[in-house]
C-alpha cells in the first residue's frame, strides 16, 4: 500500500473514531438549535472529522525513523514553485496535468477548498474568516514542517515552502465562495418539533452507549496509568477487579445520579428530553424501574465479556436485549420505549423537568377558579 493510500486510511480510520467522540457535543447543541440531528448533520459531523484527520496525514506522514531521512531546506522564493514547472513542448493543457509540480500545487489548493465549505457550513463565517483560518492552519503545517514537528527531529523531514501559504489559502477562499452555492442561509425562525421521533431516540441511545463505552475506558486507563507510572507495578501487577470496578462503577454511578435524581440518562440529556410520571407518587419507583431496565443490562452484562465460559453469552444477551429496546423505542407510543412503559414514564421534549402535567394539575387545582 502506497504512502498515500495508508495516509487517506488512517485519516478515515482515525476520523470516524473522533466523529463518534464529538457526537455527544454536536447532537447537544444541535438539538437545542434545530430540534433534530439528520443525515445530513450526521454527515457533515463524519466528513469533517476525516477531513481534519486528513490534512494531519497528508501534510506531516509519513514521520521517518530517526536518522532514516534528509535534511529539507526552505524555499523562501514567493512564487518560487511556479518556476520548477516545466512546460511541455508539445500535448497540449492535458500535459500540463501530468507534470509534478504543477500536480502539487492543484493539490495544495484543492486540500483546503473543504476548510472554506466546513467553516461556512458548521460556524456560519464566510470568506473572510476562512480565508484568515486557511493562512493560519496552513502557517501552522508550515511551521511544524520547518521546525521538524517542533523540533521531535534534529532537522525538518519536509520541505517548507512559502508558496504554500499562498495556495492553501487560496484553495481555503475558494471553498468559502463555492459554499455560496450550496449553503442555504437560514430563513425565518427555527421551528422545532412538538413530537419525538424515532431518530431522536436512536441518538439519545447512541449517546448513552459512547458516554458508557469511554468514560468507563478513560477511568481504567486512569487507574492502569496510576498503578503503572505512579506505583510502579508490573502492568500484569495491576489489580483487574478494581480496574473492572471503576470502569463500569464509574458511568453506572453518573447514569443513576442522572436517572434517579432527575429522570433521564445523559443521552436523554443530550437530545433534549426528560421524563415525567403518570402518577406522582409513580416518580421514584418509576424512574428505579427506567434505571434498572434502560441502562441496567449494559452494566450487569458487561463485565462478564472478558470471561471465557460467559462471554459469548453475555454479549448475545446484551445484543438481543438492544434489539428489544430499540424494538419497543419504535413501536410504543410516542417512542417511549420498554423502561418508560413499564415505569409509568412519559416522555416530554426539552429541559425543564417542572413541567409534570400532574403537578401543574394539583397546582390548579389548589389555586381554585
Amino acid at each position: 500500500m502506497g504512502d498515500q493510500a495508508t495516509n487517506a486510511l488512517i485519516a478515515i480510520v482515525l476520523g470516524t473514531v473522533f466523529a463518534v467522540l464529538l457526537l455527544i457535543p454536536t447532537a447537544a447543541v444541535q438539538y437545542r438549535l434545530d430540534g433534530r440531528l439528520g443525515p445530513r448533520d450526521l454527515t457533515i459531523l463524519v466528513t469533517s472529522a476525516i477531513y481534519s484527520l486528513a490534512i494531519w496525514t497528508y501534510t506531516l506522514l509519513p514521520m521517518p525513523k530517526d536518522h532514516t531521512f534528509r535534511c529539507k531546506g526552505s524555499q523562501t522564493r514567493v512564487l518560487g514553485s511556479l518556476g520548477l514547472i516545466h512546460l511541455p513542448d508539445h500535448g497540449g493543457p492535458l500535459a500540463l496535468l501530468r507534470e509534478p509540480a504543477f500536480q502539487q500545487i492543484v493539490l495544495n489548493v484543492l486540500l483546503f477548498v473543504p476548510l472554506g465549505y466546513f467553516l461556512r457550513v458548521i460556524l456560519h463565517r464566510g470568506v473572510v474568516v476562512a480565508t484568515v483560518s486557511g493562512f493560519a492552519v496552513s502557517l501552522l503545517i508550515e511551521l511544524t514542517q520547518k521546525t521538524g514537528d517542533w523540533h521531535l527531529y534534529s532537522c525538518a523531514y519536509r520541505l517548507f515552502d512559502v508558496d504554500d501559504l499562498m495556495v492553501n489559502t487560496l484553495g481555503a477562499t475558494v471553498g468559502s465562495l463555492l459554499s455560496i452555492l450550496v449553503v442555504r442561509r437560514r430563513t425565518g425562525k427555527v421551528v422545532l418539533p412538538t413530537t419525538i421521533s424515532f431518530g431522536r431516540r436512536l441518538v439519545g441511545f447512541a449517546c448513552d452507549a459512547v458516554f458508557i463505552a469511554l468514560t468507563g475506558a478513560m477511568a481504567a486507563l486512569a487507574w492502569r496509568a496510576w498503578s503503572i507510572y505512579v506505583r510502579d507495578l508490573h502492568p500484569d501487577e495491576v489489580d483487574r477487579h478494581v480496574q473492572a470496578a471503576l470502569q463500569w462503577g464509574l458511568p453506572l454511578a453518573v447514569e443513576a445520579v442522572l436517572v434517579v435524581g432527575f429522570g433521564r440518562t445523559l443521552g436523554e440529556w443530550v437530545v433534549s428530553l426528560h421524563t415525567v410520571p403518570r402518577r406522582r407518587r409513580l416518580l421514584l419507583p418509576g424512574r428505579l424501574v427506567k434505571l434498572a431496565v434502560g441502562v441496567g443490562p449494559i452494566f450487569v452484562l458487561a463485565p462478564f465479556f472478558n470471561r471465557s465460559d460467559v462471554g459469548v453469552a453475555a454479549v448475545a444477551l446484551l445484543a438481543a436485549y438492544a434489539v428489544l429496546t430499540i424494538v419497543f423505542a419504535w413501536r410504543t407510543q410516542n417512542h417511549r420505549g420498554l423502561s418508560h412503559t413499564l415505569g409509568h414514564l412519559d416522555l416530554r421534549i426539552g429541559d425543564d423537568a417542572d413541567e409534570d402535567p400532574v403537578e401543574q394539575a394539583k397546582l390548579a387545582r389548589r389555586a381554585g377558579p
